[in-house]
């Protein structure tokens, strides 16, 4: 296996031990104390999430990189590191890397420095990877590209880490409301995501669509409703908090069409509109 070397720059600064008490305002998220994450974890993966079209198709197309990954995985922009489990079994080393200021709006308890140190092991920018050329086995980055005002750079950047054979591995969103802001710049296509592997010097070995019209169409009347209707209050990152008697008429609701289009999408298969994509590209031997 080969050893991933980051460069002698600081990786960051530490996260203080103390987390959040339940109920708590941090960053642009509010803290649900251990069992309301719990139970919040539980409802993401059914359609009683009005998200779960979007969760659903996202993580069968990470899902679908697994047999691609060998060696030792970089993936940029860890976050909470919802893949390293699923990516676990066909890798020797699984690295997370995250942009400092980024932690401030994921889940409080990431703030604690043993769960910090778990999760991310390098800090440092997209920009300027902290790694030495032609070091990586794959490169992971999911539903990041959209929020960097250079994306074409990124690509560049996580292209020269790869060793030769190396493969980069993206997802990206095509229809997806906005989200993160201010920090969401772009969303993509299959012509702009060949672009930016070849033009960094990657064979493109796949492009697939993320779900199709249908499931696309659901996703978002289901959003539509959870904002418009469902929303108690709007955050400064786009986001929105779901009213509390509000939410026990309208989960059921959205539940309902998310479930009625995810089987639409299986009767019919018109891809010109879709969630997002996902690239498998190679950087070719020299």
């Amino acid at each position: 296996m080969s050893d991933v070397t980051p460069s002698d720059e600081p990786a960051g600064s530490a996260s203080p031990e103390d987390g959040p008490t339940a109920g708590q305002r941090v960053g642009v998220v509010h803290y649900r104390g251990r069992f309301g994450q719990r139970m919040n974890a539980w409802r993401k993966r059914t359609p009683l999430n009005p998200y779960w079209l979007d969760w659903k198709h996202l993580r069968e197309s990470v899902e679908a990189l697994v047999p691609h990954a060998t060696g030792t995985l970089l993936d940029v922009g860890v976050s909470e590191g919802p893949y390293r489990e699923v990516f676990a079994p066909q890798i020797d080393q699984y690295v997370g890397l995250e942009y400092p200021a980024a932690i401030l709006d994921k889940q409080p308890d990431m703030w604690k420095l043993k769960n910090l140190s778990r999760l991310v092991q390098v800090f440092g920018d997209g920009a300027h990877l902290p790694f030495r050329t032609g070091s990586v086995d794959t490169l992971l980055s999911t539903e990041v590209l959209e929020h960097v005002p250079k994306p074409r750079a990124l690509v560049t950047e996580m292209a020269r880490v790869l060793k030769p054979g190396g493969k980069l591995l993206l997802t990206v969103p095509f229809i997806q409301p906005l989200h993160e802001l201010p920090s969401d710049y772009f969303r993509f296509t299959p012509s702009s995501l060949r672009e930016f592997a070849e033009s960094s010097g990657l064979e493109v070995e796949s492009i697939e669509p993320r779900g199709n019209f249908a499931s696309a169409n659901g996703a978002m009347l289901s959003q539509w409703l959870t904002r418009s209707v469902g929303a108690s209050k709007r955050q400064s990152d786009g986001s929105v908090i779901l009213s509390p008697w509000r939410s026990v008429l309208l989960l059921p609701l959205t539940a309902i069409i998310q479930v009625m289009f995810h089987l639409a999408s299986k009767l019919t298969n018109d891809q010109a509109v879709c969630q997002g994509y996902a690239l498998v590209a190679r950087r070719p031997h020299d």
